[in-house]
């Protein structure tokens, strides 16, 4: 009787299907209380060193008139990036803004790839996005009292009529969280999808999870990357008072 319920229980084990959340990745004791690193901590230490590495590649040993593949790539990526913030919020803000675009757009990319080394997708716990847009959300402040001071910031609330007040205030948090939620609910909702595709085909599930991870994890990947660089572009030039 024991030995049949093991069974019915393994059996009903195979047919549950869960999503867990940010995995228990380091443990320690300290000053007398348990430390905990997430998971997604772990990958964006990782996805830290993989960056930093290929920069200092790409970066070392330049030259004034390319000699290199290798002075072309990274002047292509400054070009692209200085172009693209250019584009973006104005020529004024290439200088300020462009290192921290292309080091955002680079640094979500390849979070989102992780999944791709069988490593958790760091976009995947909502803490990881949610931080990414607060330091949108500080830098669009930050724009708007550099511009207008603190006396044009006060005022923008209540424009163009006073009526506007709380509607503003709830715009001014209503764009960081939605940006974060965005980020991580597209990631989080391939990862269901394609872990129940998997699910589903069983043993048969080989072609098809395989196409679908590299969907969700390489395409979405770049539209994800782009949306969220974007968004945080558009939010800092709106915060502009002085044009």
């Amino acid at each position: 009787m024991m030995t049949q319920n093991m069974v019915m229980a393994a059996e009903a084990a195979e047919r549950t299907f869960t999503i867990e959340g940010p995995l228990k990745s380091i443990t320690f004791e300290l000053f007398g209380k348990e430390w905990v690193v997430a998971e997604s901590v772990v990958t964006q230490w990782v996805v830290i060193l993989v960056l930093g590495v290929l920069f200092f590649i790409l970066g070392r040993g330049l030259k004034i008139k390319p000699e290199s593949k290798r002075q072309v790539v990274a002047e292509w990526i400054v070009g692209f990036f200085t172009g693209y913030v250019d584009t973006a919020m104005g020529r004024k803000y290439v200088r300020t803004y462009g290192p921290y675009i292309g080091a955002l757009f680079c640094f979500i990319i390849l979070s989102c790839l992780m999944g791709l080394f069988g490593l958790r997708n760091p976009t995947s716990d909502l803490s990881v996005t949610a931080s990414w847009g607060c330091v949108t959300f500080v830098l669009v402040l930050w724009t708007k009292i550099r511009t207008g001071g603190i006396k044009g910031y006060l005022k923008s609330f209540i424009e163009p009529m006073p009526f506007m007040l709380p509607f503003n205030i709830i715009g001014d948090f209503a764009n960081p969280v939605a940006q974060s939620l965005r980020l991580f609910g597209n990631n989080v909702s391939g990862m269901v999808i394609g872990g129940l595709v998997y699910f589903a085909l069983g043993s048969f599930a080989i072609a098809v999870p395989a196409v679908l991870s590299l969907y969700f994890d390489l395409f979405s990947a770049v539209i994800q990357s782009y949306i969220f660089v974007t968004l945080t572009m558009s939010y800092v030039a709106m915060a502009d008072m002085e044009e």
